[in-house]
């Protein structure tokens, strides 16, 4: 015979980079009987078992690395006798110490029953267990050979343990092993790395990836052990490493060549064809497989590859799903794309057809897409669009959409309308309109009552806008016209998305808001129970407005607060919906002063609301600004909310949202003293509502800082006789709160009292705290007296009593020469005698006095007095309201002197 080369019979030396895997070396030292180890080539079969004999223990091991020419049972079993001749356990007195060079060996005879039960009996009698490792066992193939080695395992004696390993299965009946527990098994998906494993690797590599960068390359190679070499091999020569993993394939020049090389080539060229018609699809089940192949016996096919080779493994625990390795699915997948495009095609088109007849819209679209036939996608899209679209999955259609490309997209209506519905979804409003314009551009004048629906849903929702009758034929379909109902299809999808879309559209034509909360709220929660999670997002913000528009601001804060922190979960703050909601609650944080929460609720959804829609944008806005007001920062509120009036522009805004805006940026700018700021922003918000009860109220405000008082008292009446429209649910709690100052000044006390009454009972069941807070001191000075006791503390004027305390100090609204002038107002001098302590005129301290009355909104010496005294700038306020400044005002008002000094000479 010929001598046995050394490099065949010894273990093979661990490689540097190794990485050590206790788990399954324990597992291979619980082997007592066979041990198979079954995967691909580069699963790190040799290093593993390689790193387990080298592992100090009571047995030696017999090292085989077969070839082919061990397919030959001479050759093969004289390298076994020479490997365990090797072994220092073997006593010099056993033949198996001389090998094969034993006169006694009849090589000419091995694998045949004589030779194999010489052999076992000279192994039983060693001293203690031997392992016997065969490498590359897929080599044997030749029947003799088989033969043999299936004899030997059957008779051999127990102490000692065989271990195969291969890239297929052999045939050598192991399967009569399992049952007994006889057969230890590490097969592909035991020996891939997992992500610590691959990172430790990398590390050795010394390659080191973010954690984003290993979760990729982990996922494109599967834990392959060798693709993850390759990959960073390659990985060391580029200088862009994140361009390099976005396009790692089984493609990569090196991965390909070892794929083709290694793996492929010892497949049948009836199975690579397999592979490649189901490598359009990252994983296949049984059904999908045959349709792609063609082949009826598809699941034996798969089950042979993986009980043979581990190349697919199964996906979850029906074993009704399969993946194919990763780099070899690429690799094939790209291989056909180069050698036949248009059959890729096809095999797309055959998977869009087979998902979406077993009901998988996602995947159907996904491959509709890829499969370059657009009536096919339009077909598609008109049978899954809706049921994604309110259910909230976007993102297949968004990439499907994508994926054909606008021209497609912009020539099919159906198309049009649903990227359009999509994006606004999304809150992506320019590229709604953008799909929007194509709608117009291309809507036939017999289009489909479906279709007609589906554009009239995305117009009353707001995504498109209104048809214009004549200019787009058969489009203008509104829901309540007759027998709309009868156009619907019967899908509960379609309907579900229909009358949330009615509802949305009876509440902007003013219908009874009462009715279209009822009808709002048993829509959003019927899309719960159904799992149409967008249209409950959607119909969420619809009973928050609607119950608003009731007067129910507590049922309008609690239904936003559901969407808010919805919307947050799903990961959907930035669709207008989660945006009304946010607006919404903001809002009624706002009433219930409390701007802080207001304002951050407001700025939260300005971060998600660059490319909504203006008008939403504006109302974030415009509640921001209030809060910043009502923080005391009023000239960043002004700021503020003069950019949201400049970005609106000539855009439709709610009426709300206007007045909202409107009113805080006047009193801010009254405030301040930018009276003509102040008359600019009346103006436009006459001109964006005409006359209403907001805009009469900045009127008496003026009214009231001139002086003017009887002429205050008219207007106010007009507000509260009801001769205008009411826009903002705190304005007649704020007329009546200036009905109750004006009776002050006018020395009324019972009509003070009466209407101090009326704007409690009126503001109590709505939470309306925020007009007390703006109130003025002579109304404070009341609510105090009724409401400053424990004993009602804890009603709703001891409430608003406690929050009326403006945030921001008297430092921030008046200037230092008014500050200095306020400070002599709490002495018992007269105007005279205090122009002549600061040796000025009396009409120049007149000046100073009309502005302080004006920004503090007060109309007597006494209540400026008392407001100074609430921000803690005088010590104490007499019955009579004289008090003296804290130090005698000079040394508790900054710059004192130099206001003086201004004084002097203004």
């Amino acid at each position: 015979m010929r001598r046995v080369p050394e490099t065949k019979i010894s273990v093979p030396e661990l490689p540097a980079d190794l990485v050590h895997r206790p788990g399954l070396r324990r597992e291979l030292d619980r082997a007592a009987d066979v041990a198979l180890l079954c995967a691909p080539a580069g699963y790190g079969k040799t290093t593993l078992l390689a790193d387990w004999v080298n592992v100090p223990n009571d047995s030696d091991t017999a090292w085989v690395r077969i070839d082919r020419d061990d397919d030959d049972p001479r050759r093969l079993w004289s390298a076994v006798l020479t490997a365990t001749a090797r072994c220092p356990s073997v006593p010099t007195s056993s033949r198996l110490r001389r090998g094969p060079d034993d006169a006694g060996w009849d090589l000419s005879a091995a694998g045949s029953p004589e030779f194999l039960t010489e052999l076992c009996d000279a192994l039983a009698a060693l001293p203690g267990p031997l392992r016997l490792v065969l490498d590359d066992i897929h080599e044997v193939t030749h029947a003799a050979t088989l033969g043999g080695i299936r004899s030997f395992l059957r008779d051999r004696p127990r102490p000692i343990t065989v271990v195969l390993a291969g890239r297929l299965d052999p045939p050598l009946g192991l399967q009569r092993l399992r049952p007994e527990g006889r057969l230890t098994e590490l097969r592909g998906d035991r020996l891939r790395f997992d992500r610590e494993e691959a990172e430790a690797l990398l590390s050795r590599l010394h390659l080191p990836l973010t954690d984003a960068q290993l979760d990729r390359l982990h996922r494109q190679t599967d834990g392959w052990p060798a693709g993850l070499r390759l990959a960073a091999a390659a990985l060391a020569e580029t200088s862009d490493g994140e361009a390099f993993l976005a396009d790692f394939s089984g493609d990569e020049r090196s991965v390909a060549d070892y794929l083709v090389g290694e793996v492929l080539s010892a497949l049948p060229r009836e199975t690579v064809e397999f592979l490649q018609a189901t490598s359009v699809s990252d994983t296949v089940s049984l059904g999908l497989a045959g349709a792609l192949s063609g082949r009826e016996d598809a699941g034996r096919v798969l089950a042979e590859l993986e009980r043979r080779s581990g190349l697919v493994r199964p996906v979850g625990r029906n074993r009704g799903v399969w993946r194919v390795q990763p780099l070899i699915n690429t690799y094939l997948h790209a291989e056909l794309n180069r050698s036949s495009p248009h059959r890729i095609a096809g095999l797309h088109a055959t998977a869009a057809r087979w998902w979406l007849d077993w009901g998988r819209p996602a995947k159907a679209l996904e491959y509709a897409a890829r499969s370059e036939d657009p009536p096919l996608l339009a077909t598609v899209v008109r049978q899954v669009a809706v049921p994604l679209l309110v259910a909230g999955d976007l993102a297949p259609l968004r990439r499907a959409l994508r994926a054909s490309g606008e021209a497609i997209v912009s020539a099919d209506p159906w198309l049009s309308v649903v990227a359009a519905l999509v994006a606004y979804a999304g809150g992506d409003a320019p590229a709604a309109h953008a799909a929007a314009r194509h709608v117009h551009l291309r809507w036939p004048a017999d289009a489909p009552a479906a279709l007609a629906v589906l554009r009239a849903a995305g117009e009353e929702l707001g995504a498109l806008p209104p048809a214009t009758v004549g200019a787009d034929p058969g489009a203008a379909l509104g829901f309540d016209d007759a027998g709309i109902d009868e156009l619907v299809p019967a899908e509960p999808a379609w309907e579900a998305l229909v009358e949330s879309a009615r509802c949305v559209g009876r509440l902007r034509r003013g219908t009874d808001p009462l009715l279209v909360h009822r009808t709002a709220e048993g829509a959003r929660l019927e899309a719960r129970d159904a799992g149409f999670d967008l249209l409950y997002l959607q119909g969420t913000a619809t009973a928050a407005m609607a119950a608003a528009a009731c007067g129910d601001l507590r049922a309008a804060r609690e239904t936003a607060a559901q969407g808010v922190d919805f919307a947050s979960v799903r990961g959907w703050q930035t669709s207008p919906w989660a945006l009304e909601c946010s607006a919404m609650l903001a809002f009624g944080m706002l009433l219930m002063a409390e701007p802080e929460d207001a304002g951050r609720l407001a700025a939260d959804g300005l971060t998600h609301a660059e490319r909504t829609v203006p008008p939403l944008r504006f109302a974030l806005a415009a509640i921001q600004g209030a809060a910043l007001a009502d923080n005391g920062d009023r000239a960043a509120a002004i700021a503020a909310l003069r950019r949201a009036r400049i970005a609106l522009g000539d855009s439709a805004a709610g009426r709300v949202e206007v007045a909202v805006a409107a009113t805080a940026e006047f009193e801010s700018a009254i405030r301040l003293g930018q009276y003509a700021a102040a008359r600019t922003v009346q103006c436009w918000l006459d001109e964006r509502l005409g006359e209403t009860a907001e805009s009469l109220l900045m009127k008496a405000r003026s009214e009231l800082a001139a002086g003017r008082n009887h002429h205050a008292r008219a207007t106010l009446r007009r507000v509260l006789d009801g001769q205008v429209p009411v826009v903002l649910p705190s304005t007649l709690v704020q007329a009546l709160l200036q009905e109750t100052a004006v009776a002050v000044y006018a020395d009324d006390r019972f009509a003070a009292w009466k209407a101090l009454q009326s704007a409690v009972e009126l503001a109590e069941p709505r939470d309306l705290f925020r007009p007390f807070a703006h109130a003025g001191s002579e109304v404070r000075e009341l609510l105090a007296q009724r409401y400053g006791s424990l004993e009602v503390a804890d009603t709703f004027g001891g409430r608003a009593l406690a929050v009326g305390a403006r945030p921001g100090g008297l430092e921030s609204v008046l200037s230092r020469c008014e500050l200095v002038v306020l400070s002599l107002l709490s002495s018992l001098q007269s105007l005279d005698e205090i122009a002549a302590d600061l040796t000025v005129s009396v009409n120049t301290v007149k000046s100073h006095v009309r502005s302080i009355y004006s920004k503090l909104g007060v109309s007597s010496r006494r209540n400026a007095v008392l407001a100074a005294h609430e921000q803690g700038l005088v010590l104490g306020v007499d019955a009579d309201g004289s008090g003296d400044l804290a130090g005698a005002h000079a040394t508790s008002l900054p710059g004192f002197a130099t206001s003086t000094r201004f004084i002097q000479h203004g």
